[in-house]
């Protein structure tokens, strides 16, 4: 999962009194190894919604992922794909280049795998998520249809 997906996902719980049971069981599905984010995603959560009920899960969360990081060849290998996923204006570390290397790793381990993003839109800084995964052949979901693929429809 990215952060466009995890900061999306508050909003696609239709009643804010069932949101921490929403959560509750979104960690089910990361101690189940289901769902899982690399570390920067965590960081890029303290970012964009520090206090919010997305950041304080994830680091809740962080230590129960199964897969937590992932080696450097597998960021060379979706560059070397799709090198407009990444901003080369940024020097550090992208979470959209590690969330596709992750995901590249767990399928070349024989896993079914796929990602869940937001991130949809055109940028003028360099391809979106949604769109680097057609280019990488990897299955790519919005956060709705991870919901419904999870049985979480009755938080919708």
């Amino acid at each position: 999962m990215d952060t466009h997906a995890l900061l999306a996902l508050p909003s696609h719980c239709g009643d804010d009194t069932k949101i921490h049971l929403f959560f509750d069981e979104l960690t089910n599905q990361v101690s189940s190894g289901v769902l899982t984010f690399p570390n920067l995603v965590i960081q890029d959560c303290k970012e964009f919604a520090e206090g919010e009920i997305v950041h304080t899960w994830t680091k809740a969360v962080s230590a129960h992922r199964k897969y937590q990081s992932v080696d450097n060849g597998w960021q060379e290998e979706v560059l070397g794909q799709c090198d407009d996923i990444a901003d080369f204006d940024d020097v550090g570390e992208q979470t959209p280049v590690l969330v596709a290397a992750m995901t590249m790793s767990l399928l070349d381990l024989g896993l079914e795998v796929s990602i869940v993003t937001e991130d949809r839109l055109e940028l003028p800084n360099r391809r979106c998520l949604a769109e680097a995964c057609g280019v990488l052949n990897i299955p790519a979901v919005t956060c709705l249809d991870f919901i419904r693929a999870c049985g979480m429809d009755g938080f919708l």
